[in-house]
């Protein structure tokens, strides 16, 4: 192989191998751009109070003793909802508020009350022993900081048992604005970063030795 010919392979080989690590950096690029644009995030916010009443089937209200700051927010408690035999929130997880909050608690099926277990000292709350049915509210603040622990009376040994965490304050997850790379993103960028190095070294290899031996004619 001549000089002229030695010259023009490696020539060759440096043009193939950048147009190939090129083509490996706009793939990168380019998956690269499309997992940015299709991660976003998306927030909401709101706020709402439930005090409603149902006429002709009865309220109730209770305020509770103890001390404690007062907190003024109202959250809700749905008993019974859809004929299930819990409270939500309550039964699967207790409902966490600040004091001075008032709860609403809304009879969503029959056949319901609330018989309080347990609660702070000082506190005071009676709950709402008589039996109620769908369409019945009854309301209460809490004022006390502690744990609450209440249950349904015809439907104790159902589980329909709920409680009730008065906190000095309820702390909310910051919410991250860092898209997430999906794994087939990670995948495609590992490859295309492996192809590029191999590229690149087969091109320094070339250049530093392709030269360097004699070839017999």
């Amino acid at each position: 192989m001549t000089d002229g010919n030695a010259e023009m392979s490696r020539r060759a080989f440096l043009t193939t191998a950048a147009g190939t690590a090129a083509a490996a950096g706009a793939s990168g690029a380019a998956a690269a751009q499309e997992t940015g644009t299709s991660t976003g995030t998306a927030t909401s916010s709101g706020t709402g109070t439930s005090t409603g009443t149902s006429a002709g089937t009865g309220t109730g209200t209770s305020s509770g003793g103890g001390g404690g700051g007062g907190g003024g927010g109202s959250e809700t408690v749905a008993v019974g909802p859809d004929g299930s035999l819990v409270f939500t929130p309550g039964t699967e997880e207790p409902l966490q508020i600040t004091p001075g909050t008032t709860v609403t608690f809304n009879w969503e099926s029959d056949n319901h009350n609330i018989v309080v277990d347990s609660q702070p000292e000082g506190a005071g709350w009676s709950g709402h022993e008589p039996i109620e049915n769908t369409g019945f509210t009854y309301e209460h603040t809490f004022e006390t900081l502690g744990e609450y622990e209440y249950h349904c009376a015809p439907h104790k040994s159902a589980g329909m048992l709920g409680a009730i965490e008065v906190v000095e304050s309820i702390s909310t997850p910051a919410p991250s604005n860092v898209p997430s790379v999906p794994d087939s993103a990670k995948t495609l960028g590992i490859a295309t970063t492996f192809t590029m190095v191999a590229t690149l070294g087969l091109a320094f290899f070339f250049l530093k030795y392709g030269g360097d031996y004699d070839i017999e004619e």
